[in-house]
């Protein structure tokens, strides 16, 4: 059995007292997410989705902080292409989305820079993803989350013609 990081940072919260967007606590969250990681299938995939719990929409619940964690850390895991790519559209929902309305009033007004400062931890996870084929998503992560203008700036001038070259050679 492959050991999984972004599992055991899930060890790490108490879940059960996070709120979901589901209605329930986070606690069914662990084995969604877990379940998303080997999923082969497009229902598989389907089954496993974080939207209606982690977000609607674009609007975040507090298992959004927690959930960035697991997503950095599992870009770094073995996952499948289609996983992925899905791992990065889920992390776009969380640096980009905003507090649900509900969220607000329970006092947590701005999830969505908690999970930019999360996501920050992985932010050479985050390059390393941008210097890959799926740069495009990477890029709107690293210019949502990268504090340090002047990097991402030297970076996207230096990756993005790489990626326009790997582009025009297919």
């Amino acid at each position: 059995m492959t050991v999984r990081p972004s599992l055991i940072q899930a060890e790490r919260v108490d879940w059960a007292s996070l709120r979901c967007g589901c209605g329930k606590t986070g606690a069914h969250i662990p084995e969604t997410f877990a379940s998303l990681l080997v999923a082969g299938t497009p229902q598989e995939m389907a089954d496993a989705s974080l939207e209606g719990h982690v977000y609607i929409q674009s609007l975040l619940f507090e298992v959004a902080v927690p959930v960035t964690s697991m997503i950095v850390a599992a870009l770094g895991e073995e996952t499948s292409e289609a996983v992925h790519i899905r791992l990065l559209d889920e992390l776009i929902s969380c640096v980009g989305g905003e507090s649900h309305w509900t969220e607000v009033e329970a006092g947590a007004p701005e999830l969505e820079v908690d999970c930019q400062i999360v996501a920050r931890e992985g932010i050479w996870t985050l390059y390393q993803e941008y210097a890959t084929g799926r740069a495009s998503m990477a890029r709107m992560i690293l210019d949502a989350v990268d504090t340090d203008r002047d990097r991402f700036e030297y970076f996207d001038s230096k990756l993005i013609d790489r990626v326009r070259k790997r582009a025009k050679g297919r």
